[in-house]
C-alpha cells in the first residue's frame, strides 16, 4: 500500500491495476473529483487520489521537492500505475509525477482535464475570487486595498512566483486583519478558511517550478466546452503549444467534468486502448 501520507485510496482497494488522481481537494469550489470520476468508470481500476504537501512554516520546497512523497509512495505501492490523471494545476503535477514513475516502469498514460498553467495573472485572478468570498466581511476601503494586491500580483513579472505568491498572501493577510478582528474572527493568519486560501496558493505557486514538457506532450486532454477555445484561461500564451497530445472536447461544463458519463467512458476508452 501507499504511504498513508502522500495518497489515499478512492475507489476499488482490491485491483492491481492503478490510476492516479491529482488535484487540489474541493477548497470552496462546489466542483467534480476524482471519486466521482472513478466510480462512473468502474471497478477494474484502483483509483488513488493524492493528498497536498504540507509545507512546514517558514520552509520552501523546489517543485521537485514538492513531488517527491508522491513519486516515492508510487514507487512503494509496488502495483504498475496505468495512468496519471490531472485536474486544473494537478495537470503539471500529473505529467511531472508520471515522468518520474517511467524511471522505473513503462510509462504510464497522462490525462488531464481543464489544464491550468500557473501564472502572475492567474495567482491575481485566484486572489480576487477569494477577495469576492468574504467581501460582505469587508469594508469598502478593505476591498479596494485587497483589489489592489490582487491587480499588483497580476501585472507583476514572473521572478520567483513562489514568493511572489507568499508575499501576496501576507500582504491580503495584513489588509483583512482589521475586518476578522471587527467580526470576532480573530487572526487571520490562523482561521481555518485562511490556511486552506494560503494551502492553495503554494500549490499553484510551485506548480509554476515545474517544467514537465516532455510528457505534456504524451499527454491526451479533456476539455470542458468552458475551456474549449479560450486559451488564454488555460495556459501562459507561449506555453500553448507544448501540449502536443490528443485533445478532446466534452460537452458539459467545467465543474461538471469529472462526473460527466461521456468524459468517463472516454476515460475508460483510454484506459482499455493498451
Amino acid at each position: 500500500m501507499p504511504t498513508a501520507s502522500c495518497w489515499d485510496v478512492i475507489f476499488n482497494a482490491g485491483s492491481t491495476q492503478t490510476v492516479l488522481g491529482v488535484g487540489f481537494p474541493d477548497w470552496k469550489r462546489h466542483e467534480a473529483g476524482f471519486a466521482e470520476l472513478a466510480s462512473r468508470i468502474g471497478s477494474r481500476y484502483r483509483f488513488l487520489r493524492a493528498r497536498p504537501v504540507t509545507v512546514p512554516p517558514g520552509r520552501r520546497l523546489s517543485g521537485d521537492e514538492y513531488i517527491l512523497p508522491w513519486t516515492e509512495g508510487a514507487r512503494q505501492d509496488g502495483h504498475p500505475t496505468r495512468a496519471v490523471l490531472g485536474y486544473c494545476v494537478g495537470g503539471i503535477y500529473a505529467s511531472a509525477i508520471a515522468e518520474c514513475i517511467s524511471q522505473w516502469q513503462p510509462e504510464p498514460d497522462i490525462i488531464l482535464f481543464d489544464p491550468q498553467f500557473t501564472s502572475m495573472k492567474f495567482l491575481g485572478l485566484e486572489l480576487r475570487k477569494e477577495i469576492s468570498s468574504i467581501s460582505s466581511l469587508l469594508s469598502d476601503d478593505e476591498i479596494e486595498r485587497a483589489g489592489k494586491i490582487a491587480s499588483e500580483i497580476s501585472e507583476s513579472k514572473p521572478v520567483d512566483v513562489v514568493q511572489a505568491a507568499a508575499d501576496a498572501v501576507e500582504s491580503y493577510l495584513e489588509v483583512i486583519a482589521a475586518a476578522f478582528e471587527r467580526t470576532g474572527l480573530g487572526d487571520p493568519r490562523g482561521s481555518k478558511l485562511n490556511e486552506g486560501f494560503k494551502w492553495y496558493m503554494t500549490w499553484l505557486s510551485v506548480a509554476a517550478e515545474l517544467d514537465p514538457g516532455r510528457a505534456l506532450k504524451k499527454s491526451t486532454v479533456i476539455l470542458s466546452c468552458d475551456y474549449d477555445g479560450l486559451p488564454g484561461r488555460m495556459f501562459l500564451d507561449d506555453d500553448v503549444d507544448r501540449l502536443a497530445g490528443r485533445c478532446i472536447v466534452c460537452n458539459v461544463g467545467h465543474a461538471d467534468l469529472l462526473r460527466s458519463d461521456t468524459v468517463a467512458k472516454e476515460v475508460l476508452d483510454l484506459l482499455e486502448s493498451r
